[in-house]
């Protein structure tokens, strides 16, 4: 019996799902070990590579922080990430120090050991819901009524 494997994304599927440029790609694989694998044209990613660049897309978008500033602990994150499955990720919170990534899987009244140190705090709900936007858009509701009775094919006798 053959393994499932889950789904990659490519370069361009990952810079368009998660906003992130090709530069700031390119940067980040630079100062981000865990993203160093991911080189070349052929570079793949997981939803949780995806992820782990939303955040990190908020992070310098939102806060103004520097990669540099938090490599060991964007890298964590990825780690973390990459070991969690897509089903505990649903409702999260991600608390991200410049050491390392501690991930929460119960809501913010839950948060009972919250880091010591300093840390920025992530909710991964809204990031994954705009990441599946993407992938699965929301079809338009018909504004056609349900017909009563199913349609006929009429043929003619000409």
């Amino acid at each position: 019996m053959s393994e499932i494997t889950a789904i990659q994304f490519t370069q361009d599927q990952t810079r368009t799902l998660t906003g992130v440029s090709v530069e700031t790609v390119r940067h980040w694989r630079k100062a981000i070990p865990y993203l160093s694998s991911k080189t070349g044209k052929a570079a793949r990613f997981t939803f949780a590579d995806l992820l782990g660049l939303a955040v990190t897309h908020e992070l310098v978008n939102s806060f103004g922080v520097h990669i540099a500033t938090l490599s060991a602990g964007v890298d964590s994150l990825f780690r973390l990430l990459a070991a969690s499955g897509p089903a505990s990720l649903d409702g999260a919170i991600v608390f991200i120090t410049a050491t390392e990534a501690t991930l929460y899987e119960a809501g913010v009244e839950d948060i009972g050991q919250a880091p010591t140190k300093p840390a920025l705090v992530i909710p991964l709900a809204p990031l994954m819901a705009r990441i599946q936007r993407h992938m699965l858009p929301v079809m338009p509701v018909s504004s056609q009524t349900v017909l009563p009775f199913p349609p006929e094919a009429v043929r003619s006798r000409a």
